[in-house]
């Protein structure tokens, strides 16, 4: 498999200082993405960001995602090297909510189902986790989900290995739905960001969630971003109402993507009070 990062494949429209990370292969050794500077903690030339959202049961994930991908679109991220799974869920009931378009729209295809193939996509984690780290990286994994998934691609490292898998997550809920097994392999084996959880205020995280719509415009208007939020919106309302969870944020017309916090914390945006500074920042019309 092509690391993705090594040509750069960028979400447009781009900064003219970073439009060579699309087009030169890292090979020349004159590419733009090898020389970028770090994002936060993540090292663009170097990581792998790993996206694993379990869109079970709650909507929340379907506003993350279009959270991340408002995020990948941005210039600064063009250097990026990421790879995003649906269906990384752990024992939690309720329906899994379909949502191949809304991936496609913010991920291309950089993404896998494991809720299709659950083997398939372990074996490719594994495998990307391993040609990054082999290659002097990090693999950043912003948990939107439990670590089920994450863990079972991490056994398949060899064990020297373990350390350079940087594990974040935000939600208590999402723990106590991961296997015991998973927990002891990603808190005890890998380096485990345990961040505040991303639904409350004033807590050292910011506040993605909001029972205020009046953010709504300026993400469905924006022309790089608005395709991707405007189906998010769509599926959110449309399952939220007959979900497993009913989201209150979303049942009142707001916002709630907050399993965004840990590519927050990852990419150094963290600062954030919540949903008004994150569409000032992202959502450019």
């Amino acid at each position: 498999m092509i690391r993705l990062s090594a040509i750069c494949l960028a979400a447009a429209p781009l900064a003219l200082a970073l439009s060579a990370c699309a087009t030169t292969p890292a090979s020349t050794g004159s590419s733009m993405c090898e020389k970028a500077g770090r994002i936060g903690l993540f090292d663009p030339a170097r990581d792998l960001l790993v996206a694993n959202y379990d869109r079970k049961p709650d909507v929340d994930d379907l506003q993350a995602v279009a959270g991340l991908g408002s995020v990948l679109k941005d210039s600064a991220s063009s250097c990026v090297d990421y790879l995003a799974t649906a269906g990384a869920y752990g024992s939690q009931g309720g329906q899994f909510l379909p949502a191949a378009e809304l991936f496609t729209l913010a991920f291309g295809d950089r993404w896998q189902d494991a809720h299709a193939n659950r083997e398939g996509a372990i074996a490719t984690l594994a495998a990307r986790m391993r040609e990054t780290i082999a290659a002097g990286g990090r693999v950043w994994v912003a948990e939107a989900g439990q670590s089920d998934v994450t863990a079972a691609a991490v056994e398949r490292l060899p064990r020297d290995m373990w350390t350079r898998v940087h594990v974040v997550q935000h939600s208590y809920w999402n723990e106590s739905q991961s296997s015991d097994e998973a927990m002891q392999t990603v808190v005890y084996n890998t380096r485990y960001h345990r961040i505040q959880d991303g639904n409350f205020p004033d807590n050292g995280s910011p506040a993605f969630n909001t029972k205020d719509g009046s953010h709504w415009q300026a993400l469905l208007s924006d022309p790089r971003i608005g395709p991707i939020w405007t189906e998010a919106k769509r599926l959110s309302d449309y399952h939220n109402s007959k979900a497993a969870y009913v989201n209150p944020a979303v049942a009142a017309g707001g916002l709630d993507f907050s399993d965004t916090v840990e590519i927050a914390y990852i990419f150094g945006f963290d600062d954030m009070a919540g949903v008004g500074e994150f569409v000032d920042r992202f959502a450019r019309n």
